[in-house]
């Protein structure tokens, strides 16, 4: 069908009366746009605060407590249904904020005085980004409507933004959540009604030796000097809070202690009237030696013991001269040495300064926690301030087992180190194992003292200076090893473990929900500039509003009434002959008003169409160019 043919059938064509009568409404026409402004402006704004109450979820992370199962049937489920519903929300809210963005937009610009070529260029730049950049790029020949063309375009671009920002927005992440439960737990500690009549842990010191050599998992109930609840289950990952109990000592100086070489005794005072007479051998320089203390009363009463550990110490002290006499001793005994080249022995009077100290030992239970899989300590414990400097020790009664019966065990002379110093006549001297073990812990080597005894011909003489806080730790890691080995059962003098229950943190994986900050950043920024470009492209701050728009649209049917009921638009372009793009632009660029005014009563007034298309109409001759 030839073009004539269609504009004859368009002329005859008659609307029915139903039509023309909506045509002629005035007031259903202003209530449509106004309504199509408001839901404009508001899903604008809706989608601005939208993003603002994202940032704010972001910055707090409150929507980390959105969180889900993880397991392997929905390990990409959510995802995929997050990211999809995400694109299609904003691809429908963006779809009818174009729709009424675009109908507004062109509407109030048909309502204003322009060059016809304008409204081409932008009518042209709501067809798409593709056509929004086109426009653009043509006013670099003629220039009709830099301003606003690029102004859709920018619409355009920020609402792309939107669709690429869409489905990363919000995103389910995986995180190492955790939940309390309780599990059967081995106590680290037992409380004094645990240690019975039968409870002998000098059977036991003999292994102390051992300890130091054990690492990882067979060591689980013993850190350093802390004692703590082990786990009975390692099928739940995570942490668990048990009781973690630390044994510490305190070392003090015994003053005016009497040795007696005879009877290798020794008469400790422990009050104004009281005294003890302690079993105190011979001891060799650089040694330290345990010493038992027992006081017994009535049979029929309850025995009453000093706390802690005895101990002869042969070393050297930094104490200061007006302590040194009151809690210095001196040692003598026969010493049989044989001078360089004499085959007959020399006897002389040897002496030693010797010191007796008290080591209390204190036990201080807290929270402490365990991994699951391996039982081992993960918060460390606090350990008192240890001593800086010898001090005068202060005697104190105790009444509880624990105290009594490691200074017992420790003190057991039947556990031989094996190195025997022999003196004359029959001085003979035999550190125990325990002895041995707590001089490894403060760095002396028992070895070493052995085989110097054999082959060097001059008297001992000490050289190590003790410090106090190398004995406290060294006692106290005795301490908790002898009673941490005494609790694997009653067979040998030990004692019966505890059970107990601790509340664990499981650990599990699980899906939690999060914003990312920086496709939030581009879509908030976007939707601030869609607000604004809407704002100015409807011209919502104009105040006046009483000239309505002819027509709504440019489109086909738009041009052909507008060329009907125009002559001024018929002349111009009756003098183009190629119908070029850039022909008909620079031919349109007459100015062009399509109103009809409104009256107070809000109907329109009769209509200035044709007296409203006019301009300056350019003659000029078409460019060769096609």
């Amino acid at each position: 069908m030839s073009t004539e043919c269609l504009l004859l059938c368009a002329d005859s064509y008659i609307p029915p009366a139903s039509w023309k009568a909506r045509w002629n409404n005035p007031s259903k026409k202003t209530s449509d746009e106004l309504f199509s402004a408001r839901a404009c402006y508001i899903m604008h704004a809706v989608l601005v605060i939208i993003h603002i109450l994202l940032l704010i979820f972001c910055v707090h992370h409150w929507e980390h407590r959105i969180t889900l199962a993880f397991t392997a049937k929905n390990d990409g489920l959510w995802p995929a249904v997050l990211s999809a519903s995400l694109q299609a929300f904003y691809t429908i809210y963006t779809a009818v904020l174009l729709f009424l963005t675009q109908r507004l937009a062109i509407s109030r610009m048909l309502a204003c005085r322009l060059k016809l070529t304008a409204i081409h260029d932008i009518s042209s730049a709501w067809g798409g980004l593709g056509s929004a950049l086109s426009s653009v790029w043509q006013q670099t020949d003629i220039p009709a409507s830099w301003w606003m063309t690029s102004v859709v375009t920018v619409y355009l671009v920020s609402i792309t933004v939107l669709h690429v920002t869409s489905s990363t927005l919000l995103q389910f992440q995986t995180f190492n959540a955790s939940t309390a439960t309780s599990v059967p737990t081995t106590l680290g500690w037992l409380d004094d009604s645990s240690y019975s009549s039968s409870t002998n842990l000098g059977l036991i010191t003999p292994s102390l030796p051992i300890v130091n050599q054990l690492t990882g998992l067979v060591s689980a109930g013993l850190s350093n000097t802390t004692l703590y609840d082990t786990l009975k289950t390692n099928t739940i990952a995570g942490n668990a809070t048990v009781n973690a109990t630390t044994v510490t000592s305190r070392c003090g100086l015994i003053p005016n202690v009497t040795y007696s070489a005879n009877t290798s005794t020794a008469t400790v005072p422990f009050g104004p009237n009281g005294f003890s007479v302690l079993n105190a051998s011979n001891i060799w320089a650089d040694q330290i030696h345990v010493v038992p203390w027992m006081e017994y009363e009535d049979p029929y009463s309850k025995v009453r013991e000093l706390n802690g550990v005895y101990l002869m110490v042969s070393t050297l002290l930094d104490i200061e001269p007006s302590v040194q006499d009151q809690v210095a001793m001196n040692m003598t005994w026969p010493y049989a040495y044989f001078p360089s080249g004499d085959p007959n022995p020399t006897i002389i009077n040897y002496t030693l300064y010797v010191y007796f100290i008290q080591c209390s030992l204190s036990a201080n239970t807290t929270d402490g926690v365990v991994d699951m899989q391996t039982n081992s300590l993960l918060s460390p414990t606090s350990i008192s301030q240890p001593s800086t400097q010898w001090e005068i020790n202060q005697f104190g009664w105790t009444n509880t087992s624990w105290q009594a019966l490691i200074g017992s065990a420790l003190a057991t002379p039947d556990s031989s180190s094996g190195f025997i110093f022999e003196g004359i006549p029959i001085q003979i001297i035999e550190p125990s194992v325990a002895d041995e073990y707590i001089m490894s812990l403060v760095g002396l080597n028992l070895t070493d003292e052995y085989l110097q005894y054999l082959y060097d011909a001059a008297p001992p003489v000490a050289g190590f200076t003790l410090r106090p806080d190398e004995l406290e730790l060294a006692v106290a890691k005795a301490a908790a090893q002898l009673i941490w080995i005494g609790q694997m059962g009653t067979s040998n003098g030990g004692m019966q473990s505890g059970n107990g229950t601790a509340y664990v943190s499981e650990v599990f994986i699980a899906l939690r929900l999060n914003i990312n900050l920086l496709p939030l950043a581009f879509a908030a920024s976007a939707s601030v500039i869609m607000l604004g470009l809407a704002l100015h492209m409807t011209r919502s701050f104009d105040a006046s509003h009483d000239s309505r728009a002819a027509i709504k649209n440019i489109g086909v049917l738009q041009l052909l009434w507008l060329g009907h009921r125009s002559a001024s638009v018929n002349e111009v372009l009756e003098d183009v002959q190629h119908p070029t793009e850039a022909n008909l632009r620079r031919a349109g660029m007459i100015d062009v008003c399509l109103t009809k005014i409104i009256s107070d009563e809000g109907e329109l007034g009769s209509s200035i169409v044709n007296d409203s298309l006019s301009g300056d109409v350019n003659h000029r001759r078409d460019d060769d160019e096609m």
